[in-house]
């Protein structure tokens, strides 16, 4: 068996399941379940046989998110770890079902703490050198989302930064990776991403930070001697257009092996940029 790199992949939002404690009280159809997720994007970044640490979140991000705090002060109203809105502003759960103090604090304790139990583990194995936190992201903002109606690059890497890398004074974190190499991977994404055909229309072909900066599992965990970042790729390249109930579609094969393909380059490549 090949050695395997010093990499983690972590990836918290490509699950469907449905959490038993909350499938009986589910008001959403599962078209609104497959509109919220980072859907296949287990399968874009399948490299589980190559690195170290492979990390995948099997329950739905429309009702549960492990990439935010455990402070609903700190998350958009409905959008907290257990979440009572869809991105697109769709009731999770009737009035009556919705989870209580109690109930959000058991699927807290049992599912978001476990999630950040296994990236602690991540960050303190002194053999990973890189870890990449693998998202997607609807081509156009959703409409309870900061974008709303915009349209979204091909590919966005974060680092908990601003739109060069660098770090914004006022947030109470370090970025994750210094801002040349953040710069320079995203580059490399867009280069190796460019001749990958859209199925629906996207803004630029590359971006960082933009729509999104990075989430809680950089914050929490990225501050860590190995560098952090987070991928982004646009479902316009291998789902297409999305609105909150567009019918869920079957993977597409060759569009996603493909960008897999392209994508494994990128993060190589990166890999060999830290020595």
């Amino acid at each position: 068996m090949a050695e395997k790199l010093p990499i983690a992949i972590v990836i918290p939002h490509a699950g469907l399941a449905l959490p038993p404690e909350l499938a009986a009280r589910v008001a959403l159809t599962p078209a609104q379940i497959f509109n919220e997720a980072d859907v296949y994007v287990d399968q874009l970044f399948d490299f589980r046989e190559a690195v170290l640490h492979w990390v995948c979140f099997p329950y739905a991000r429309a009702l549960l998110d492990v990439n935010r705090p455990d402070d609903t002060a700190l998350t958009r109203p409905g959008d907290g770890i257990v979440k009572w809105q869809t991105s697109y502003g769709t009731a999770v759960y009737p009035p009556h079902q919705i989870p209580d103090a109690d109930l959000t604090r058991q699927l807290t304790q049992r599912y978001w703490q476990s999630w950040h139990e296994q990236l602690a583990t991540v960050a303190r194995d002194e053999r990973v050198k890189l870890v990449i936190d693998a998202h997607s992201m609807a081509a156009v903002g959703p409409g309870k989302y900061d974008d709303p109606g915009k349209l979204r690059p091909s590919v966005s890497v974060g680092n908990l930064g601003d739109t060069n890398g660098e770090p914004v004074g006022d947030r109470p974190w370090r970025v994750t990776a210094v801002p040349d190499l953040t710069r320079r991977f995203a580059q490399r994404l867009g280069e190796l991403l460019a001749d990958v055909p859209v199925l629906a229309e996207v803004g630029a072909e590359t971006a960082v930070n933009d729509p999104f900066y990075g989430g809680y599992d950089l914050m929490a965990h990225g501050q860590a001697s190995q560098p952090w970042l987070m991928i982004e790729v646009n479902r316009a390249l291998y789902v297409g257009a999305q609105d909150g109930d567009t019918p869920p579609s079957p993977p597409n094969a060759a569009q996603i092996a493909l960008i897999r393909q392209r994508l494994w380059q990128a993060i190589l490549d990166l890999l060999s940029w830290l020595g």
